[in-house]
């Protein structure tokens, strides 16, 4: 009886949670910690400096980097959130790569347009999901990725309004440019099938 709720529980978690997401935050949490435990250095020289040469590096690192525990909180319980549903309505293969391409997308409008400063966080990646997750029904219509829109602007609907305020500490470059880029990536994928995991 145990192992079958063990089996049932296993797969209720493989169904839903997606794997690769899962170690993306582990990464995440990861570098958060080590950066905490070294005194005097900080890994965030590694975030994006818009315009600059040595900034570049920014685009692949900054999801990786953040600026305090609420930072990484926030932007983990989101990612998480928004890879399930994006997973739901693409599967997992698809969502591999819309993940690759957000990051991309949203990290070079963020060093391109930004105003300044050091910008880390991956919240440029969850504005991508969520840009996603709002066009993907219309340019893929199906129960699945309608049911994965509604459920993603109820749930994060709130999160847009932050694209019509400019507040201090929080990069609009990065939520804006997330989100035109998951806006595209949908557009992308538009003449492609969904795929169901087996």
């Amino acid at each position: 009886m145990k192992s079958e709720v063990n089996k049932m529980s296993e797969s209720i978690i493989n169904k839903f949670l997606p794997k690769d997401i899962l170690i993306l935050l582990a990464v995440m949490w990861g570098i958060f910690l080590i950066d905490l435990i070294i005194p005097f250095v900080s890994l965030n020289v590694f975030g994006i400096r818009p315009r600059s040469l040595s900034g570049l590096i920014g685009i692949i690192f900054s999801p990786f980097l953040h600026g305090g525990f609420g930072h990484i909180f926030s932007n983990s319980v989101s990612l998480l959130g928004t890879a399930i549903l994006v997973r739901l309505a693409v599967g997992s293969k698809q969502l591999r790569y819309i993940v690759l391409l957000g990051i991309i997308g949203s990290g070079i409008g963020t060093w391109l347009f930004a105003s300044g400063g050091l910008i880390v966080g991956a919240s440029g990646l969850v504005y991508a999901l969520i840009g996603f997750l709002f066009t993907q029904a219309y340019f893929n219509p199906s129960l699945r990725s309608w049911f994965s829109a509604i459920l993603s602007f109820v749930l994060f609907g709130g999160a847009l309004l932050s694209l019509f305020n400019m507040l201090p500490y929080i990069s609009w470059a990065a939520h804006f440019w997330g989100f035109v880029s998951g806006i595209a990536i949908a557009y992308i994928f538009k003449a492609k099938p969904s795929e169901e995991d087996k």
